[in-house]
């Protein structure tokens, strides 16, 4: 550094005097660039400015250091205690931070493009608008971490531990967080649009307003996550656990859910056009005034959901369990349903509806125009049709 302020010479007696003083090191603008400090203590030393530029601190102690703009670009800190040390503004462009302790450090706004920090320790610490784009961040420690509004584009993250972290408004575009812990992570607004989150723990988690546009959700652990207004379209959430979750007025079109659990999940007002649900778990769920116009749910189970309201146009129930369902006032024109049991029907809109029902058993219908299919056989409303001992009722009122 051709303007700093302490000289090679000068800094490295300082360290050695602070050490043997039993004081902080007072090395601000120190030229420090290529030196061997590996090992040593500089525990809330003032390196403000100071160029450590390839420089070799592994395994040193900078607890509490203040590091304001100073220069680590291509040094090597693996396993260097880094934590509660003040970074705002360092730059550490190709420097290999893996297994670096930064807890509860302070990263503000700093840029860790392309920087390796996997294994790291960022527990707590503060990274608010910090640039970590395409950074290696595998099973990194981010537990209570402060990412707010931080660019975390194609970072790669698997298995990193991001429980009960801020990654509110954060980007993370792309970003790789397959079997990543984020549970009771705070991921309002956030953009985690084309991410991959497969078998990643999301329980509790707060996703409102959240863009999950074609992200890789499938086999995620949802419980009791908050996903309100959500976009999660043409997102992919096969077989995940969403159950009790909430995903009011969230937008669900053409996602891929099939086979997930969505027992007790709050649907209220969701839009699932075109949705694929086949063979999902609908047990308990309140489905109110959502649109499933043209979803697929062969095969689910709707047993006692709540569809009152619900719009169903031309929708698929082939071989679905609509037991104790609700469909008062929902609309279920041109839907094709089978096998249906028990399920009392009361739908302001039942026009051009195929039912068929091999195995049917009490169906009541009322304020509509039915078809009942029963083989080629095509029955108006008003028939009674009687098979192994049970009645499927269609009545006719116009």
């Amino acid at each position: 550094m051709a303007d700093s302020l302490m000289t090679r010479e000068d800094a490295l007696f300082e360290i050695v005097r602070a050490g043997r003083e039993e004081r902080v090191a007072i090395l601000m603008g120190a030229e420090l660039s290529g030196a061997d400090l590996r090992g040593v203590d500089l525990s809330g030393a003032n390196l403000a400015l100071a160029n450590l530029s390839d420089a070799n601190l592994n395994g040193a102690y900078l607890c509490g250091a203040y590091l304001r703009q100073a220069n680590l670009s291509g040094a090597t800190l693996r396993g260097t205690n880094l934590s509660k040390a003040y970074l705002v503004g360092v730059n550490l462009i190709g420097a290999n931070l893996q297994g670096v302790y930064f807890c509860r450090a302070d990263l503000r706004g700093t840029d860790l493009c392309g920087v390796n920090l996997g294994e790291a320790d960022l527990s707590g610490a503060n990274l608010s608008e910090a640039d970590l784009m395409a950074v290696g961040l595998e099973r990194a420690n981010l537990t209570g971490a402060d990412l707010k509004s931080a660019n975390m584009s194609d970072t790669k993250l698997q298995k990193a531990d991001l429980s009960g972290a801020d990654l509110s408004f954060a980007v993370l575009r792309g970003a790789d967080l397959s079997f990543a812990n984020l549970s009771e992570a705070n991921l309002v607004g956030t953009n985690l649009s084309k991410a991959k989150l497969h078998s990643a723990n999301l329980i509790g988690a707060n996703a409102s307003l959240a863009n999950l546009s074609s992200a890789d959700v499938s086999e995620a652990y949802l419980y009791k996550a908050r996903l309100a207004g959500a976009n999660l379209v043409e997102a992919n959430l096969r077989l995940a656990n969403l159950s009790r979750a909430n995903l009011s007025r969230a937008h669900l079109f053409r996602a891929h859910i099939a086979g997930a659990n969505l027992s007790r999940v709050d649907l209220r007002k969701a839009n699932l056009i075109g949705a694929d649900l086949a063979g999902v778990d609908l047990t308990n769920a309140d489905v109110r005034e959502a649109n499933l116009s043209g979803a697929n749910l062969n095969g689910a189970c709707l047993q006692s959901a709540n569809c009152q309201g619900a719009v169903l146009q031309g929708g698929r129930l082939f071989g679905a369990n609509l037991t104790n369902v609700s469909f008062v006032r929902a609309d279920l024109q041109q839907v094709q349903v089978s096998a249906v049991e028990f399920a009392v029907v009361e739908a302001g809109s039942l026009k051009e509806v195929i039912i068929d029902m091999p195995t049917a058993s009490r169906l009541e219908l009322s304020f509509s125009t039915l078809q009942i299919r029963r083989g080629k056989e095509t029955l108006g409303g008003g028939n009674v049709i009687k098979e192994s001992g049970k009645r499927a009722l269609g009545t006719r009122k116009l």
